[in-house]
């Protein structure tokens, strides 16, 4: 009987090696599975962080470019209306000229 009960015992450990060693395998596989998907959402998650930065890059260089343009309109109508206030102020001098002259011969 203690032969028996030896074997019983002797089968019941192997088979619960066995059933170890499946559940290592089987957690190994889950392991590497995790680790794939964990490396291809890495991958696209930084495919997608690269795309955006591109994206900034060029909202950032044509809001420069938008403002650069913008800012040169706006020196150039400054310059016309300072031209415009300068022939102004020489009309209105030489009307004041004119008008003086009118009352020194009148």
């Amino acid at each position: 009987m203690a032969d028996t009960d030896s074997q019983r015992y002797q089968l019941e450990i192997n088979h619960l090696k066995e059933t170890i060693n499946a559940l290592r395998d089987e957690l190994e596989k889950k392991q590497m599975e995790i680790n794939r998907r964990l490396q291809s959402s890495k991958q696209a998650s930084s495919e997608q962080i690269k795309q955006l930065e591109e994206t900034i890059d060029q909202m950032r260089m044509r809001l420069e470019e938008e403002h650069s343009a913008r800012e040169s309109d706006v020196q150039k109508a400054t310059q016309h209306l300072n031209e415009q206030l300068q022939q102004a102020r020489l009309t209105n001098e030489a009307l004041k000229l004119q008008l003086g002259q009118i009352k020194n011969n009148g």
